[in-house]
């Protein structure tokens, strides 16, 4: 029974990742969101007869700063200048986002797992960039407002998709073993990532791209130095020019934007001083400081209408910032609780990436570099809301998931083949190849 619930789990939790980053597949993506928490719920309270088999929690230090932002967040409903607006926003952006994070914890059960949900996310977005690619050949434009309500939530789903590429040149158990194919679709990934990035003329997707490999190549370099000063032009080599297209892009659009909103009367330097999020940060500062202590109520539109109305500018309708748009709506403490909690989770990778199993710290360099870029993405906008939220709510759950079950393995001093999980034959035939080096 209990193999069957976690294979229903596994699928389900699957297909709603794979569907997530779209919307027009809304009744399908429910259906597998209400099986895949169903099936978490009932392998969560299977798993508690039995010590051996209980899921790890994911600790204090995580779950802590994560229920005061949730609890702080519910009770700014008694203040929030529009209840019903934001009792809408706190069942699905708090509550929703909370029992996909539940589900994702539960289905990391083990690497088999671990992998499908990658590939999942992989796949997803294999199929939805060819797509977009293949409408702006034949139709000569991409409508990413139809297909992914909007070419910032595609370009947040491209920066929380990387990290997860370094998996197809990563050893087993984590990682689908490399070699040649897997190094070549890597590749072709990269230049998917890249093509649609460009299509959606976002800048600060460069930047935050950039903040995603640099860091999973920084904590690559300190976690395995003898790999890295063995053969550094395995790794310089290629990062190196994978930040330089990615400079040469982010400056593209810039020339773009200035070409396209001033029409050439600007020069770049001009368009990035004239940008109308500083003059927006300006008035959300006035009104941060009216309300520091119990913000406005949550919802990261809770003050569209009044600063629509004073910038004369409807999309410039939130904070445009993630840490902003938190002291916006919920004040200093809910803020607080929400930088505690992001963190955590940095430190919590950290730790992983600290380990002396290499599993275990190549998951905590996925989860630093998905931190690093979701984080950067944000500064000039608010994507921790609808599809991206919980795109970003999965996979930090898949990581701390799965990261905390190989701390336990490993707390215990199973051996790979008394460890009676999924991991076992990966672990053995990963004990055989390994050379101290996930990548």
């Amino acid at each position: 029974m209990t193999d069957h619930i976690n294979r229903w789990l596994l699928a389900s939790a699957a297909a709603y990742l794979f569907l997530q980053p779209t919307n027009t597949a809304t009744f399908p993506r429910s259906v597998a969101y209400g099986v895949a928490a169903l099936c978490a719920l009932l392998a969560w309270f299977r798993a508690r007869r039995s010590a051996a088999t209980r899921i790890p929690s994911a600790g204090p230090s995580v779950l802590v700063p994560l229920s005061a932002w949730a609890a702080w967040s519910w009770a700014s409903l008694a203040w929030s200048i529009d209840r019903r607006y934001s009792l809408g926003q706190l069942e699905r952006e708090i509550g929703d986002s909370l029992l996909v994070m539940f589900v994702f914890y539960v289905a990391a059960r083990d690497a088999r797992s671990f992998r499908v949900l990658v590939a999942a996310a992989l796949s997803s977005f294999t199929l939805l960039a060819l797509l977009a690619i293949g409408m702006d050949a034949s139709q000569g434009s991409w409508d990413a407002a139809r297909y992914h309500v909007g070419v910032g939530p595609w370009s947040t789903w491209v920066v929380l998709v990387a990290p997860f590429l370094f998996a197809l040149v990563a050893p087993r158990p984590a990682g689908f073993g490399g070699g040649a194919w897997l190094a070549s679709a890597g590749f072709a990934l990269i230049a998917l990532l890249v093509a649609t990035a460009r299509m959606t003329e976002n800048r600060i997707v460069w930047i935050a791209l950039c903040a995603c490999f640099a860091t999973a190549a920084l904590a690559a370099a300190w976690r395995w130095p003898r790999s890295f000063t063995r053969t550094p032009m395995r790794w310089v080599l290629p990062a190196a020019a994978l930040l330089v297209v990615l400079g040469l892009a982010f400056f593209d659009s810039l020339v773009e934007r200035a070409d396209t909103v001033y029409q050439g009367r600007e020069s770049v330097a001009a368009t990035l001083e004239h940008d109308p999020r500083i003059v927006l940060w300006e008035h959300v500062k006035g009104r941060i400081a009216a309300r520091p202590w119990t913000g406005y109520g949550f919802g990261r539109r809770i003050l569209a209408g009044p600063l629509s109305a004073e910038l004369g500018n409807p999309l410039l309708a939130h904070a445009h910032n993630v840490f902003a748009s938190q002291w916006l709506q919920t004040g200093l403490p809910g803020l607080a609780a929400f930088a505690a909690f992001v963190g955590a989770l940095a430190l919590r990778y950290l730790r992983f990436l600290r380990s002396r199993d290499d599993t275990l710290a190549f998951v905590g360099m996925l989860g630093l570099a998905l931190v690093a870029g979701f984080l950067a993405k944000n500064q000039t906008d608010d994507f921790l809301f609808r599809s991206n939220a919980k795109e970003f709510w999965a996979m930090t759950a898949l990581l701390l998931g799965y990261g905390m079950r190989c701390e336990r393995r490993l707390a215990e001093g199973r051996r790979p083949a008394q460890a009676g999980d999924a991991d076992a034959a990966d672990d053995a035939r990963a004990r055989v190849s390994r050379r101290n080096d996930p990548a």
